[in-house]
Order: structure tokens, then sequence, then C-alpha cells
């Protein structure tokens, strides 16, 4: 349920904000949810995992794989959902780390 939340915050701050507006929907979870640092990792993680990840498939099946595919070959991949793949770990990554971030920031004034 809270990775749901992050990834519908993280929507709402790209449509107005660049790319990395997904760090900022990550620490502001992070910071609004109690949680151990390894799940609010994993909340983060999966939340801007599967938004990313939706995006692109989007966008993958509105041009017929185009762009994914002229990725793959500028990266040299054999396939261009691995694009797909990568941009969902990449942006996973970050939220993960962004809310682990939020999550610490919390408890340094809880305490």
């Amino acid at each position: 349920m809270k990775w749901i939340l992050t990834a519908l915050m993280a929507l709402i701050l790209q449509i107005f904000l660049p790319w990395w507006s997904i760090a900022i929907a990550g620490f502001i979870s992070g910071i609004i949810f109690t949680q151990k640092p390894g799940q609010a990792f994993l909340n983060g993680f999966s939340g801007i995992f599967a938004l990313w990840a939706a995006v692109s498939l989007y966008i993958y099946f509105v041009n017929q794989g185009l762009l994914a595919e002229r990725l793959a070959d500028l990266f040299s991949l054999p396939h261009g959902l691995l694009v797909i793949i990568l941009t969902a770990l990449i942006g996973g990554i970050c939220g993960g780390l962004s809310a682990v971030t939020g999550n610490y920031f919390s408890k340094l004034f809880l305490k």
C-alpha cells in the first residue's frame, strides 16, 4: 500500500517537475511512513520501479518499440525490453535510496 502512494506522489510530481522529482517523492514517503530502513527502501524501490516500468511499457507499445529498439542498439543490448528493465531499475534504486534517506531524516528528529 505504501509503495502505491509513493508511485502516485511521484507521478503527480513528474507532471510538473523533472525526472529527479522521484527522489522528492521517495524522501517524503520515507518521512511520512514510520518503518524500518529496509522496508523504506523496498517501498520506495517498488513504487518507483512499478511507475517507471508502467510508463516505459506504455511508451513501448504506443510507438511499437521503435524508441526502445534504437536505444538498445545504441547501448549494444540484444532487445528493447532490456531498456525498459534498466530504466525501471535505475528509477527504483533512486526511489529506494531517497526513501531510506527520508526515513533516517525523520528518525533524526524523532529522538
